[in-house]
């Protein structure tokens, strides 16, 4: 019989241990997941009176002058909040740390990932996945350091714990494997596959029996033809391009974010910037969700498109620069549909493709590009909007499109840009 004490290396671990391993450790991450998304739930219903459940825009209802006062008192319960946890609390470390074996600690950890999911469901303007994703690695990290497994083994399981985490917040068990085994493993063995897929499908489902699941985007169908895939190509261009640099500038701007003190002043100056911001465009605050599903479904005009598509981005990096803490996957997922429907907008005339497959093209292509990861940003869409299957060669081409136009870039300008996926310690203010 196997003992812990004995250190076993994970090649040598038969796989159906590793399935009880990957099992228990799913089910601890799901319900971590579950806990966060119902504080998110709750914090919505007591700031806006309505849930992204029931509302894709829990804040549509609310007046321009309280929407700006609530993010602004945000910013600074959460400055002096994360002050307080960077200043008393060991010092966090990211799902790549735990991976390569450090300590993840237990209380700083779990502060962190409920700040992260309140502050965004009470307004800050930027995505609440990273949450999921530490919750995963520390119960993944803890689970495999009480049962002493070796360093292979944890990274494995930490990876896997990480995606499912993901995976169990959105609903997306396909993608959060994805993002285990091409953003954080880099490899695809039997073994990991086996492992990531058991863990993200316990997590998956046991979020799903506390919490219930969110209605997916709007299905928005996509066909083979020629005028098809060449707005696939020319929307992949775009948007993986636009994905791309958005990437570089928001690690900058993550990477500048204020150390210390600093922060008791920054955040509130820059979220009253951003205060200012949502009381003459109170638009921009608006759930990206809902921003997203709008441009898959009855769409906006050319006009609107570009102001929330600036304004959007600007509020986002600026969250970023002055130290809130978050994700980027539902923001991205809207801004690239709002690229594509720009896009759309020109083309649709001459290609008679409708906008709203501009924007799906294009949030898939903007998402792929963000996060460095192109079989992660095309599943992910497939899965946020149930898509058929004849729609997968047109979301395939404009992912591809978007990768070899980034690929190209580089070529041209000399330049090597490397984009660092969000899971990385870019937004936990602990780079590596």
């Amino acid at each position: 019989m196997l003992r812990v004490s004995e250190r076993v290396p994970l090649t040598k671990i038969p796989l159906n241990r590793l399935a009880v391993i990957a099992a228990i450790i799913g089910i601890g991450t799901g319900l971590f997941v579950a806990a966060l998304n119902w504080s998110a739930i709750g914090v919505e219903r007591l700031v806006y009176g309505a849930d992204h459940l029931h509302n894709q825009n829990p804040n549509a209802n609310v007046s321009p002058l309280r929407l700006s006062i609530t993010v602004v008192v945000l910013s600074i319960f959460a400055s002096w909040a994360w002050f307080i946890v960077h200043r008393t609390g060991q010092k966090e470390v990211s799902i790549v740390g735990a991976m390569r074996g450090t300590k993840m600690p237990i209380l700083e950890t779990i502060a962190s990932a409920f700040l992260q999911v309140t502050t965004v469901a009470a307004g800050a303007p930027v995505g609440a996945e990273n949450a999921p994703r530490i919750a995963g690695a520390l119960v993944g990290e803890r689970f495999s350091r009480w049962l002493q497994l070796d360093i292979d083994a944890k990274r494995i399981l930490v990876a896997s714990a990480a995606g499912a985490g993901l995976g169990a917040s959105f609903h997306l068990p396909l993608a959060g494997v994805l993002f285990a085994l091409e953003i954080l493993l880099v490899e695809a063995s039997t073994r990991t596959v086996v492992i990531a897929i058991i863990t993200t499908t316990a997590a998956v489902a046991t979020t799903g029996f506390f919490v219930q699941t969110p209605d997916v985007f709007t299905t928005v169908p996509l066909t083979e033809s020629p005028w098809m895939l060449l707005s696939a190509m020319v929307t992949g261009v775009v948007a993986g391009i636009c994905g791309h640099w958005f990437s570089i500038i928001a690690n900058k701007m993550a990477q500048a974010s204020p150390k210390g003190s600093k922060i008791l002043w920054q955040m509130p100056l820059g979220f009253l910037t951003i205060a200012t911001v949502i009381y003459f465009f109170p638009v921009t605050l608006a759930n990206p969700r809902w921003l997203a599903d709008t441009m898959l479904g009855e769409g906006l005009l050319l006009s609107t498109i570009l102001l929330i598509l600036a304004l959007r981005t600007a509020m986002l990096l600026l969250a970023f620069r002055v130290g809130m803490v978050g994700g980027n996957l539902i923001p991205s997922f809207a801004l690239g549909a709002m690229v594509g429907g720009v896009v759309g907008t020109f083309l649709e005339p001459i290609t008679n493709v409708p906008i709203a497959a501009f924007a799906l093209l294009g949030a898939a292509a903007f998402l792929s590009t963000t996060m460095a990861a192109p079989l992660f940003g095309l599943i992910a869409a497939v899965e946020f909007t149930d898509m058929e299957a004849q729609g997968y060669l047109p979301i395939f081409l404009a992912v591809a499109s978007a990768v070899l136009a980034v690929r190209v870039w580089s070529v041209i300008s000399k330049r090597e840009f490397r984009a660092i996926p969000i899971t990385y310690a870019s937004w936990t203010g602990e780079l590596k």
